[in-house]
């Protein structure tokens, strides 16, 4: 009887500790300050510390505040390329960096956008007589941009054994269209990694 009684006792002890190894899912090792439950996936504050890192890093470089000194170049901004293996929204992380950069004062944008439909609206004014010709714009007057800002999501997997590290690498490059030069480039680095269960 006592002998049975081990044998359960020490098959409960297994359970909970293979309950604790597994979980609902792979422990994931992260930040060691920051007790949330991750994964290997892109998370949303991963995005948001990378947006504030990206458009810190480039509105202090001093290389960027001497392009932007005594004016307000005109910024167009490329939807990041998306080369990792994750489907994520760049649009959405592209229009945050263009808000915060909005926001800063220190360039100036225009919507490309919605510049064909700006012109065809114009001509359609123009043609019905609801516009001064005197006033009209004309082609060629809308403003050329100065800079262009780009950039790209790349990820990278390795595996030892049970441990799987995937690193996530975003990176951007803002370019001189006067010039050819590149005034800025920084890159941010997500890293996590997966410890598979024992059973």
């Amino acid at each position: 009887m006592k002998a049975s009684f081990n044998f359960f006792a020490g098959l409960t002890l297994l359970a909970a500790f293979t309950g604790c190894v597994s979980g609902h899912g792979p422990v994931v090792v992260g930040n060691p300050d920051d007790t949330r439950p991750l994964t290997t996936r892109i998370e949303p504050q991963d995005i948001r510390n990378t947006v504030e890192k990206m458009t810190e890093s480039l509105l202090a470089d001093p290389g960027v505040l001497e392009a932007t000194k005594g004016e307000k170049p005109i910024l167009d901004i490329e939807v990041m390329k998306n080369r990792s293996q994750m489907i994520i929204d760049m649009k959405n992380i592209t229009d945050s960096i263009r808000m915060r950069l909005i926001r800063s004062r220190q360039f100036r944008f225009v919507d490309r956008s919605s510049s064909g439909v700006d012109i065809t609206i114009m001509d359609e004014q123009a043609q019905l007589g609801l516009t001064d010709p005197r006033k009209a714009v004309r082609p060629g007057q809308q403003t050329a941009a100065q800079m262009y800002l780009t950039g790209e999501l790349t990820d990278m997997s390795q595996s030892d054994g049970r441990t799987l590290h995937r690193y996530y690498k975003f990176s951007m490059i803002l370019k001189d269209l006067r010039t050819g030069e590149i005034v800025w480039a920084d890159e941010k680095e997500v890293s996590k990694v997966t410890v598979r269960p024992i059973f």
